[in-house]
């Protein structure tokens, strides 16, 4: 069984703009042949030490595979439609796949424990709860100072980096922290998460209660209430995308077969590059006019 990362950002912060250029290196590097660690180290100008911080990351996010240099689906539609990590449905996307992965610990744990059932608290009180539960599974050294940089870490990239623009994880003005209900998960998004999630529990059958319950699952990784899941699920059912059984006794979904979530995932990059091309056209029309 892999065992639980404690340690993904090892005392540095989420640059999607380095990640950027890990993927641009990537891209240009012939298909057929090996990427090695020096290889990004000299194309993108970064340390070596930096390189292999932010392959860590990308591990944690779903972007690179896991033991190799190389892209996993996920990492090759964000390089190729979204490589500097601006778009909304990618931030949703590897939310779920960096907080819904148990392996990933602390991000694991901040969004389906702490978050859902614990009072808000600030940061030294998110070292508190940690030192508590892992005592017995950690030295004290890594406690004391690999725990609190990755908590540095994770509230940084949702309150000031990129993840800030989902909103999931707030601050008021005396530093507690808290989940905000997420409401407007794009649609194609939500099913190619919803399919992955099925996958990954090798079932094609989805009881809707436990996607709001257990850990890992879309609901709660984005603290949906029950009416906004069924409402989401009520329209992925009439466009046919899965099949929403809902009775008063029954209250499930049915995955159907040979579907797959990437497809659902490249849908929408490629809606928003129409919506983007109509927008483009429609402002040159305009000036044409004027």
């Amino acid at each position: 069984m892999n065992k639980r990362k404690l340690q993904i950002s090892n005392g540095h912060y989420l640059q999607f703009d380095q990640l950027a250029r890990i993927l641009h290196a990537i891209n240009l590097f012939p298909a057929d042949r090996k990427i090695t660690m020096s290889y990004l180290e000299e194309d993108t100008g970064l340390p070596f030490r930096q390189v292999r911080n932010r392959i860590s990351i990308a591990r944690a996010l779903g972007i690179f595979e896991k033991k190799a240099l190389r892209l996993t689906p996920i990492g090759s539609l964000v390089s190729t439609y979204d490589p500097f990590f601006e778009m909304k449905g990618t931030l949703e996307y590897i939310h779920y796949m960096a907080a819904g992965n148990y392996l990933n610990l602390i991000w694991f744990e901040v969004f389906n424990t702490l978050l859902p059932q614990e009072p808000p608290s600030d940061y030294h009180g998110w070292i508190q709860y940690f030192q508590k539960s892992l005592k017995n599974d950690y030295t004290e050294h890594s406690l004391k100072d690999h725990l609190p940089k990755e908590l540095r870490f994770l509230i940084d990239a949702y309150i000031n980096k990129g993840f800030n623009k989902l909103e999931l994880l707030n601050q008021t003005s005396d530093g507690k922290l808290f989940r905000r209900r997420y409401a407007n998960i794009d649609l194609s998004v939500f099913c190619a998460i919803l399919l992955d999630y099925a996958s990954k529990q090798r079932t094609k059958l989805l009881q809707v209660e436990d996607l709001l319950d257990n850990a890992g699952a879309p609901g709660l990784l984005f603290a949906l209430d029950g009416n906004t899941l069924k409402s989401i699920l009520e329209i992925l059912h009439k466009k046919e995308y899965i099949r929403y059984e809902s009775t008063h006794s029954l209250n499930q979904i049915r995955i159907k077969n040979d579907v797959d979530p990437m497809k659902f995932f490249e849908s929408y990059y490629k809606a928003e590059e129409f919506h983007k091309n109509n927008l483009k056209n429609l402002n040159i029309e305009n000036k044409s006019k004027q």
